[in-house]
């Protein structure tokens, strides 16, 4: 039988980790979606009032050509990891990337997508890139997983 894997995947060592995991430990049969929520960094770049100061508006237009950059480097990370997934055996039909705009957060995104699509599994990384403020367990990775109790979620370090 052929499972659905979700891979919430960001730029962080932990969500590579999780592919690396996926890649050696999960059956290649298996079809595999790396999943990527979009965090909402629009709103600021759409800021525009008259109110605004000059060195705002400077910073606002440098803090929009990285999310730019920041998101050209994550489509050809994605890329990346559905090839490692690809040459450890798995189906290139078989490995999806999926990208979509943050709605709520993004934790609440991943179970949405994870109960929408009829995931068997969800295996992704212990924290996301804002290490500090997930020490322990990443508050994502432990939403996802209480939300998630009758799906198995693979907690990846």
């Amino acid at each position: 039988m052929t499972a659905k894997i979700l891979i919430p995947f960001d730029e962080s060592e932990c969500a590579q980790n999780t592919v690396a995991f996926v890649a050696e430990h999960l059956n290649k049969a298996h079809e595999v979606t790396l999943f990527h929520v979009v965090p909402d960094t629009a709103a600021a770049c759409g800021l525009n009032s008259p109110s605004l100061t000059p060195y705002f508006e400077q910073e606002r237009n440098s803090f929009c050509r990285m999310e730019a950059q920041r998101e050209k480097m994550i489509l050809k990370t994605l890329e990346t990891a559905r090839n490692a997934l690809i040459s450890a055996g798995f189906a290139k039909d078989m490995v999806h990337i999926k990208t979509q705009p943050q709605s709520k957060n993004i934790a609440t995104d991943i179970i949405q997508e994870a109960k929408k699509e009829s995931y068997n599994i969800v295996a992704m990384g212990r924290r996301a890139t804002s290490g500090l403020k997930e020490f322990f367990i990443g508050s994502n990775a432990s939403r996802v997983m209480h939300a998630l109790n009758s799906t198995p979620v693979i907690i990846i370090d």
